[in-house]
């Protein structure tokens, strides 16, 4: 049940905010221990720059033609289309994979390692197989309020972890090599999936302005660093080796007499998870150009648990699926390669 309404494109990209979010929100062990909090906050500034540019060639392709990639490819080869939506359908696959997987290892780790893993998985997905069935909008709808319990969250966790900041000088220093600079900087790159989000579902919007990219980008970056700032100075050192210091530092946060708010940071991550897939869910709905097909959304589903049971079983399996590096080369492709090309072969004349 795809609605044909257009909707604001200010909601879409609150939308895609919230699936960045994802990306700080699951992070463990993906930061260099050594470098210094300026050296990641560089190293993050760089990242999402480099994010930004992921979404040049969609944003082309909307302010000439006010179609997203993906209708743009249907209308200017049809006959190839085929191979760009199993491309696309591959893409939206793995990335679910991906956030899945990093989900449920912190499910594991954090809230309940005596669960079946697969039986919470199979939930998670039945979920995202009705928001998906009921579209992009829909979606997005309820994304506002997820911002509301995402803002009240953050709110709540950083007002409670003021009184634990130390000043430290040495958190202020340059430390980091060049290695740890092209790493952080690579995990800050990994918000780019939302650039191909865009390139398949930016058709559904209107109103949408080129700076609403460069805004989200930014606020992205502010949460981003708040985070990173509240690790460094309320958690310290000691956090440097513990697994998913976003979560500790939701522990460590206090107001009076209410001590950690870590079941609101595992609420928020599981409410953006559930928004991450059941987006890429409908995304593979467009590629194919069935979008509010249940059928087609049930299909891919089931590829996604199948590898999951996958990875369960096959270390190798997990390992490529939630490879940084391989991430980031298949987002490039999706969101920069493959749409350029078409800008390339179809040249200005062929806009209009």
């Amino acid at each position: 049940m795809q609605t044909k309404i257009k909707f604001p494109a200010k909601r879409f990209m609150l939308l895609l905010f919230l699936c960045s979010s994802s990306v700080i929100l699951l992070q463990n062990y993906d930061l260099s221990e050594s470098s210094s909090f300026m050296y990641n906050i560089v190293s993050m500034l760089l990242g999402l720059a480099v994010s930004f540019l992921f979404f040049v060639p969609s944003i082309i392709i909307k302010r000439k033609t006010d179609l997203d990639f993906m209708s743009f490819a249907h209308i200017k080869t049809p006959s190839a289309i085929i191979f760009i939506s199993s491309f696309y359908c591959a893409y939206f696959v793995y990335t679910a994979e991906y956030f899945l997987l990093r989900y449920m290892d912190m499910f594991s780790q954090k809230l309940n390692s005596e669960a079946n893993i697969y039986a919470v998985a199979l939930f998670l997905l039945a979920v995202c197989i009705y928001a998906a069935y009921k579209g992009t909008n829909a979606i997005a709808r309820c994304s506002i309020f997820i911002f509301l319990f995402a803002l009240v969250s953050f709110i709540l966790i950083f007002t409670g972890n003021i009184s634990n900041v130390k000043a430290d000088s040495s958190v202020y220093s340059f430390e980091g090599s060049t290695d740890s600079l092209l790493n952080n900087a690579l995990f800050f790159t990994t918000p780019a999936f939302t650039a191909v989000i865009f390139a398949t579902l930016s058709g559904f919007t209107k109103n949408f302005r080129q700076r609403q990219v460069l805004f989200t980008t930014g606020f992205l970056a502010l949460l981003f660093g708040l985070i990173m700032f509240f690790v460094a100075f309320a958690l310290g050192k000691y956090s440097t080796a513990q697994s998913y210091q976003g979560f500790l530092l939701s522990k460590s946060a206090h107001i009076g007499g209410v001590n950690g708010f870590d079941s609101l940071y595992l609420s928020l991550s599981v409410l953006i998870v559930l928004l991450v897939i059941s987006l890429l869910l409908t995304c593979i709905g467009k590629s194919v150009g069935k979008s509010g097909s249940l059928s087609t959304v049930v299909v891919f589903t089931a590829i996604i648990y199948v590898l999951f049971i996958c990875s369960g079983y096959f270390n190798s399996v997990k390992k490529i699926l939630t490879d940084e590096y391989i991430f980031v080369f298949f987002t490039l492709t999706a969101s920069v390669v493959i749409p350029s090309v078409y800008l390339i072969v179809f040249g200005r004349k062929d806009y209009d």
